[in-house]
């Protein structure tokens, strides 16, 4: 089940941050071993549905970013992973 409430608060969030240009949200389907906190239809399709958000960032705003992200609600832990980013553009 896809939180859309959760969805909503992070876009505003970052809409907020004016030092972030755009980022990019898709659905995401998550699979785990970790089915407890799954739905009955969620573990029978065996995966959560979720969004993914990517944003391209400098690395001294990331903890700023995250402090702001801890006050989303959630009855779920939000992931995260940082990459570094060789390059980007525009063609």
């Amino acid at each position: 089940m896809l939180n859309t409430k959760i969805k909503d608060d992070a876009v505003d969030l970052i809409l907020e941050m004016e030092d972030i240009s755009g980022f990019t949200l898709s659905k995401a389907n998550g699979f785990s071993r970790k089915h407890s906190q799954y739905n009955i239809r969620e573990q029978v399709e065996g995966y959560k549905g979720f969004y993914r958000l990517e944003l391209i960032h400098e690395p001294k705003q990331l903890k700023e970013i995250l402090e702001k992200f801890s006050h989303i609600g959630s009855r779920f832990k939000l992931k995260y992973w940082v990459t570094p980013l060789i390059d980007c553009g525009e063609i």
